[in-house]
């Protein structure tokens, strides 16, 4: 035979001879075809199938036990991945607007001197009513019937969908706690950056913005990365007049910390001998200030300079049209702001615009490519193609780039059918924004009308159907001792060399 496989050559000449046995007896009767050879190859196996359809003659498939693991792997982010939400300081609010009281002032005069004799001064505190908005956030869920009756591979399927309802919002509502704008959907609570600019300094610039990215509770970084001298410079700002703050946190994207240790490796220093043998590298969990220690605390669910998706997100019927742009123009900077376009920015450009709303976001539009000199303003028309388009994501290239490289640099708000966008460069793509914040309980945080609460909903088919609600809104009271970064580079070092 040819190795071990029986072939009907081995067998040839056979064809009308048995195979007879010592006692005479024919144990397999004579081969009187290659059919009759090919069956003694025949034999059950087990297969690889992993969807099999049916069954054949010779599979073992459906005699094989499923083998599922018990552990259900989870790929995507956990609760210990919400930071700034744990962090916040919980307080109980009665209605859905909640009010406070600020002393901005002691005294608005100098005159604290006085001749002998002489009546001082009268002069007066400074009082403001502030009040904060409760909003309100949910989800529904839905599990048949016949599902919650199963014997799931990871438990109860009710259950499980529950605790991925509350994930999943705590994503939402730790985004939101940064970037949430009402202004973009009336619906959402406004986030850290909103509140604190606009009390920083709320006179509307050229491009949409307020004054208070302007303000000394900003530093502007310009695609620098963010170094201990940055953060030294921050915390003395907040500390000094008219602030009067106690800066004790930082927030930042993963990147820029790992920028900051990287920067901080080469200055190690140890006395021998070193601790951690054999450990290259420093885990940097807070920078030491001439006026206190920063913490540091990475986020990632705080929004960075992503790049443009490439298809809508949200249901068809409720999520905006792709809005169409007109071909941008680039005039001199004739506005009574500052305008960031320098030198060193000058180049062609593209731009991709995605239009949201509460329910999703369209496919991006993009533009021709726009030449750009110093002290330029960009500018060009974007029509909304609804429908129920609250706002823009405006996305921008590399200089000299292609299109595919548009990563973020602004929202704006929807005017009207048609408005004229406005690009002064006062943010640039792929660069992050920090937060330093004095964080204590009288200083910011949330307001909460209801926790995480699950309510169930009525039966109207063979489904179990709940939704889970969170109601209330972050709540800054001191927004002076809080301080932001913008712009934040990546360090030209490992991949971004």
């Amino acid at each position: 035979m040819a190795g071990d496989m029986v072939t009907w050559r081995d067998y040839e000449g056979l064809a009308n001879q048995g195979m007879v046995g010592g006692d005479g007896n024919s144990l397999i009767g004579g081969l009187t075809s290659e059919e009759d050879v090919m069956l003694l190859n025949k034999a059950l196996t087990a297969g690889a199938d992993v969807d099999n359809p049916g069954s054949s003659a010779g599979e073992g498939f459906p005699l094989r036990v499923e083998s599922l693991d018990k552990t259900l792997f989870n790929v995507t982010y956990r609760a210990e991945h919400v930071k700034f939400w744990k962090a916040l300081y919980k307080d109980a609010a009665y209605n859905t607007v909640e009010e406070y009281n600020r002393l901005s002032s002691y005294g608005s005069g100098v005159a604290a001197f006085i001749g002998e004799g002489d009546l001082p001064v009268e002069d007066d505190s400074t009082y403001s009513r502030e009040y904060t908005k409760i909003k309100f956030m949910g989800t529904t869920r839905r599990v048949t019937h016949v599902l919650s009756l199963l014997r799931t591979a990871h438990g109860d399927a009710v259950a499980r969908e529950t605790a991925n309802g509350t994930l999943w919002l705590l994503k939402q509502l730790e985004q939101s706690l940064f970037d949430g704008d009402e202004d973009l959907v009336g619906e959402q609570f406004d986030g850290l950056e909103k509140l604190l600019t606009t009390a920083w300094g709320s006179t509307a610039l050229d491009d949409g913005y307020v004054s208070g990215y302007e303000a000394d509770n900003v530093i502007d970084l310009r695609g620098k990365p963010l170094t201990e001298d940055h953060i030294a410079d921050m915390a003395e700002r907040l500390i000094a007049s008219p602030n009067y703050g106690s800066p004790s946190d930082l927030w930042l994207p993963t990147g820029p910390v790992k920028d900051l240790s990287k920067i901080l490796y080469p200055k190690e220093r140890y006395d021998l001998p070193a601790p951690r043998g054999g450990l290259a590298g420093i885990s940097i969990r807070g920078v030491a200030t001439p006026f206190g220690d920063i913490a540091l605390n990475p986020d990632i669910f705080i929004p960075d300079s992503i790049k443009a998706g490439s298809a809508a997100v949200g249901k068809a019927a409720l999520r905006p049209g792709t809005p169409t742009l007109g071909t941008p123009t680039s005039p001199a900077y004739a506005g009574s702001n500052t305008a960031y376009w320098t030198s060193d920015d000058a180049g062609s450009y593209y731009y991709k615009v995605i239009a949201c709303s509460r329910y999703g976001k369209s496919a991006p539009a993009t533009s021709a490519q726009i030449a750009v000199s110093a002290d330029d303003q960009v500018q060009f028309l974007i029509t909304d193609a609804g429908p129920d388009t609250s706002y823009y994501e405006v996305y921008r290239s590399d200089k000299d780039g292609a299109a595919t490289t548009c990563r973020m640099i602004m929202k704006v708000v929807r005017s009207g059918a048609s408005q004229t966008f406005v690009d002064v460069n006062r943010f640039l793509p792929n660069c992050s924004k920090g937060y330093m914040l004095s964080q204590s309980s009288e200083v910011l945080k949330w307001k909460q009308l209801a926790p995480f609460t699950k309510i169930p909903l009525a039966t109207i088919d063979t489904s179990i159907r709940w939704a889970q609600v969170l109601y209330g809104a972050l709540q800054v009271m001191k927004p002076g001792y809080n301080g932001m970064f913008i712009n934040i580079g990546k360090l030209a070092t490992g991949a971004n060399a």
